[in-house]
């Protein structure tokens, strides 16, 4: 089956989210369709962190053998929680060498219903940065991740494309500082280039609101207004996503997203299945 978008009106539902099989979330499918149900959802996407063929193991990934009881759960779910649809796609950290195996696996073998494009890993030879565990981009790691993230786009694989103004992060910088500078203002010009370009959605993820109040930091880790308000020039689509990694947190901060998205002219989308 293949993802397509549609108008969502005054409608909302969520489809990043993730369950207890990628070691760092909790719950599992029906949680999820139960907590969606209750919230006046007609649908919800699972999107576990991707088990990659020939990758090797990870430790915040599916692993393999979770790969069969997991699309067996979301397709047992769907429609048997208050009617709300349930379609599964998984999330994968992208790497070029990937693409023919991600496709062939989880579409051509597995139909399942969409896939998400992320960025978390650099890698520049041996060396491999996590996004997220970094205090910071420098301007290599900047460029890394810009071409990483456009080659992505490019690719025309992914249903979407998660949080592309995570090199924003300004964790480090105080209260003052907002970690947004010329190469910052570059970086999103090429992304969002691109998303035009080959017709891309790109996601506005509010789990970084959550991350900030839950860690403290002074300033919105991501979604960065700065990226959105360059967006607006763009005419691009966006999709609203909280990231969840709990059913707790399927509507986390989405006030938080949905003002972005009117301060700026967004055009949302939603999926639905073919």
């Amino acid at each position: 089956m293949k993802a397509f978008f549609v108008n969502p009106g005054e409608t909302w539902n969520n489809y990043h989210t993730h369950t207890f099989r990628c070691d760092h979330a909790s719950g599992d499918v029906e949680d999820y369709a139960m907590r969606a149900s209750s919230l006046g959802m007609s649908k919800i996407g699972i999107s576990e962190h991707a088990w990659i063929p020939g990758s090797g193991n990870h430790v915040f990934r599916m692993q393999e053998e979770a790969v069969p009881d997991y699309v067996r759960s979301c397709r047992l779910a769907d429609g048997a929680f208050g009617g709300v649809k349930v379609l599964c796609g998984v999330e994968c950290d992208y790497d070029p060498s990937d693409e023919e195996r991600i496709r062939e696996y989880y579409l051509d073998r597995l139909g399942l219903d969409y896939l998400v494009g992320s960025v978390h890993e650099l890698k520049n030879g041996s060396d491999v940065m996590d996004c997220f565990s970094n205090r910071h981009f420098g301007v290599r790691e900047l460029r890394i991740y810009t071409d990483l993230y456009v080659r992505m786009i490019e690719s025309g694989l992914f249903t979407f494309c998660a949080h592309p103004d995570l090199f924003g992060r300004p964790i480090e910088l105080g209260e003052d500082a907002s970690g947004w500078d010329l190469n910052a203002r570059a970086a999103a010009r090429e992304i969002l280039e691109a998303a035009r370009e080959h017709h891309a959605v790109l996601e506005v993820n509010v789990s970084g609101v959550w991350k900030t109040h839950h860690r403290g930091h002074p300033l919105v880790i991501y979604p960065r207004w700065q990226f959105w308000e360059m967006a607006s020039d763009y005419s691009i689509r966006v999709i609203l996503n909280t990231d969840a990694h709990s059913p707790e947190r399927l509507e986390a901060f989405t006030d938080y997203g949905f003002d972005l998205i009117r301060r700026y002219g967004l055009k949302r989308v939603e999926l639905e299945r073919d």
